[in-house]
């Protein structure tokens, strides 16, 4: 963790206690000591200025936009399992949609999204983020309860999905995995699942959303990899990630921990790898066929 300590970064105290010496060893007159005091008050000014430029680009650094831009997998290459088919919304989104605040707001930021995939800037980031969070207060979780509003939740589902491929935010993986399981036949529709539930950047795999479910790829030095979700999540909290591959491969693997998740667990045997609630746990290794991640999410 970062930590600035003013007095560890600059402290002219110690000058105090010494009388100030020429390179003759002699006593510097009072005009030099005057100066040399002056410059002393400019270097304190210096420290000062950039001590704040640290702090601040630090604060920005934790506001600003982390740029993943993940990819979907085809979507032939992604198999669900058929017990998730009554969590989703089957055939096109209903056009009736109640014109309102929040519905405009909704129109709004996924605009917003379009031109944040194109322009990448923190101020236009900051404001995308501001306004997620203000849907939350207008109401939008009680439109969602409503089965009429389909439309809303399909736009709602696509502003996260194109969030969460952009900023590999755990936020954007939990309002997703919400529609899914909180609502069910309006939230989410099955091409909409499985363009985000498996998500990568080359070799980098991203495990976006916990159901029973599974995907191919083509490894980028070559042959195929599939891995498997087993889980009755949401009614239990464990979920076995296995691995199916002809050769060794390495692969850098991120599995989602959601934000409500207690004292969160990954392990592989006797391996337990770094999980924190609301983060992304990596696993970068060496996949041999057979291997398997046991991910619990209450303890």
């Amino acid at each position: 963790m970062f930590r600035c300590d003013f007095h560890d970064l600059v402290s002219f105290e110690w000058c105090k206690s010494y009388e100030f010496l020429n390179f003759t060893g002699e006593p510097v007159n009072d005009i030099n000591v005057s100066d040399v005091k002056n410059e002393m008050k400019l270097m304190r000014i210096i420290a000062v200025v950039g001590f704040m430029v640290i702090f601040f680009a630090c604060g920005n650094a934790r506001n600003g936009l982390n740029v993943i831009n993940s990819r979907s997998f085809p979507n032939q290459n992604v198999v669900l399992d058929t017990s998730l088919s009554h969590f989703l919304r089957s055939g096109t989104a209903s056009v009736q949609l109640v014109q309102n605040r929040t519905a405009a707001k909704l129109d709004q930021m996924i605009a917003l999204a379009g031109q944040l995939q194109k322009n990448q800037s923190d101020s236009l980031w900051n404001t995308i983020s501001a306004g997620w969070y203000d849907l939350g207060k207008d109401g939008l979780v009680a439109l969602l309860s409503d089965s009429s509003q389909t439309s809303l939740a399909g736009k709602w589902a696509e502003l996260n999905i194109s969030l969460l491929k952009l900023s590999g935010e755990v936020r954007f993986g939990d309002a997703i995995e919400d529609l899914l399981y909180k609502y069910p036949s309006v939230g989410l529709d099955e091409y909409q699942l499985k363009s985000i539930i498996y998500t990568h950047v080359d070799d980098q795999v991203f495990i976006n959303v916990i159901a029973p479910s599974g995907f191919t790829y083509q490894h980028t030095t070559g042959g195929t990899v599939r891995f498997l979700q087993k889980t009755d999540y949401p009614k239990g909290n464990v979920m076995m990630l296995s691995c199916e591959v002809g050769d060794v491969r390495y692969m850098d693997v991120f599995i989602r921990i959601p934000s409500w998740a207690v004292n969160p667990t990954v392990t592989h045997g006797n391996v337990k790898y770094v999980a924190h609630p609301g983060e992304y746990c990596e696993i970068y290794r060496k996949w041999n066929n057979g291997d398997e991640i046991k991910v619990v999410l209450k303890n």
